[in-house]
């Protein structure tokens, strides 16, 4: 396999590595909070090992919140246990 420093993606293969459509792909390949600036300009390329580090860190994130809001004490049971409860409870008859 190439080093991923050396593999550069275009804006199409960007797209389809994050399953994009050409109006969301290009609105997101212009938003640095979702990608990095591209390396090379006219023509966009993208390095692979800055796109992999980039998801990393998302993925951390995501992790550290679901531990957040999960309480890491229990595991939960069923599906019902990570949906968010009633604000009010009944009162039994």
């Amino acid at each position: 396999m190439d080093d991923p420093r050396h593999v550069f993606l275009t804006a199409r293969e960007v797209m389809a590595r994050y399953g994009w459509g050409k109006t969301k792909g290009y609105q997101n390949l212009k938003d640095r909070r979702v990608v990095p600036p591209p390396v090379m300009t006219h023509p966009d390329r993208w390095r692979l090992d800055q796109l992999l580090a980039r998801e990393e860190r998302r993925m951390a994130l995501a992790e550290v919140a679901v531990d957040t809001l999960v309480a890491p004490d229990r595991e939960p049971t069923t599906v019902t246990d990570l949906l968010p409860q009633p604000k009010r409870r009944r009162r039994s008859a």
